[in-house]
């Protein structure tokens, strides 16, 4: 056997030396132990175990991990999310992870050791698990990330999730339900008086923006000489608490324009603000945030949903949800001739195709439309 920092002294007995650089005074550093394997023990055997026993004591002498045989998944989690969930997720996303590992990932793998879960198992795992194929894709995109990390950082040697199949169905065109523009004209006119849930409900239905964006906001985002409110904020829920974090990507961070009656609606939900301001005082919790309860504490959003599905629903209107009235926004733009490439934007997408997957039906509806109304004018 030939590896660096290791030397027989006996028939079972090993030296190991490690090597872990210079002290303060220039003086090189070196870490000793003695290891020995049990007595009758095969030769390729006795390799394979000095070389992960120096391993596993370069790793500890240098304060870095290392592969062990004897890792739980369970252990691997916890490391995975004490470490990347903490530093490099978003508290939402960790959250979401946490809930999945606990609820469907630790039961079936959690004490299984790592090196004994197989592509094969995971694969078996995902696509026989009685569970929907989007939320198959999601558990193995959670496990994946748990071995990805594990790997970065020398706790396994491989990600058995690479080639792991999940649970898929023939992909059918979306058909995203929306309220036309008749509807929203009587929704606009259910809503006209104002109250601080009347005015999230229009402001969305005329920017398009996702609920957690609305209820985000900060005034300063808002430029009234410009007619321009920026999106940069989100307000999200985890741990029992509501908190602001980034938007939900990159690309989701814009600058919109406002229409006149958008940027009237404002001032007129900002000075009904203001004089509630002055009747709480000091214990307004949040004075920045644009749209909040009557005491300045964050809007609650499923208020919101139930409020609108029952106006909806005792109007002879599509019982929708908020989210809907984003839909309900981009219909509304496509309908009007607004470019693709301006609804993804306008939008928050990160990338045209996503506008395209899920608005491409209303799109070739109104090609249809205007393709008719061509033939309609020259003959």
């Amino acid at each position: 056997m030939d590896i660096k920092g290791v030397v027989k002294r006996g028939e079972y007995t090993y030296r190991f030396t490690v090597s872990c650089g210079f002290d303060g005074s220039g003086k090189h550093t070196r870490k000793t132990m003695t290891y020995k394997i049990p007595a009758g023990t095969a030769q390729g055997k006795a390799e394979k175990m000095v070389m992960q026993a120096y391993l596993d004591f370069e790793a500890k002498c240098k304060g870095t991990p290392r592969y062990s045989s004897n890792m739980r998944f369970k252990e691997l989690a916890k490391i995975y999310l004490d470490e990347y969930g903490t530093y490099k997720l978003k508290p939402v996303t960790k959250y979401n992870y946490e809930r999945d590992l606990e609820l469907h990932i630790l039961p079936v793998f959690g004490n299984k050791r790592v090196n004994s879960i197989t592509t094969a198992d995971l694969t078996n795992f995902f696509t026989t698990m009685n569970k929907a194929s989007e939320t198959t894709r999601k558990l193995r995109t959670v496990m994946s990330s748990v071995f990805s990390y594990g790997k970065s950082q020398g706790y396994v040697k491989e990600n058995p999730c690479s080639g792991a199949l999940y649970k898929t169905q023939v992909k059918q065109p979306k058909k995203v339900k929306y309220l036309d523009k008749e509807q929203c004209q009587k929704l606009m006119a259910l809503t006209s008086n104002y109250s601080i849930v009347n005015t999230i409900i229009q402001f969305i239905l005329f920017t398009g923006l996702r609920i957690g964006e609305c209820l985000g906001l900060t005034w300063d985002c808002i430029d009234f000489a410009n007619n321009t409110v920026t999106i940069r904020d989100n307000l999200s829920f985890a741990y029992d608490e509501w908190y602001i974090s980034t938007t939900k990507t990159e690309g989701s961070e814009r600058v919109i324009k406002l229409s006149n009656y958008t940027r009237n609606l404002l001032l007129i939900h900002k000075e009904h603000q203001d004089k509630s301001k002055e009747v709480v005082g000091k214990a307004w919790k949040h004075p920045d945030i644009v749209f909040t309860s009557s005491i300045g504490n964050y809007f609650d959003r499923t208020y919101v949903n139930k409020y609108l599905k029952k106006l909806c629903e005792e109007n002879g209107l599509p019982p929708v949800s908020i989210h809907k009235l984003r839909h309900s926004n981009a219909s509304l733009l496509i309908n009007s001739g607004a470019a693709l490439k301006a609804v993804s934007d306008r939008l928050g997408h990160c990338n045209i195709a996503i506008t395209a997957d899920i608005y491409g039906h209303i799109f070739e509806s109104y090609e249809a439309r205007m393709a008719q109304s061509l033939e309609d004018d020259l003959l």
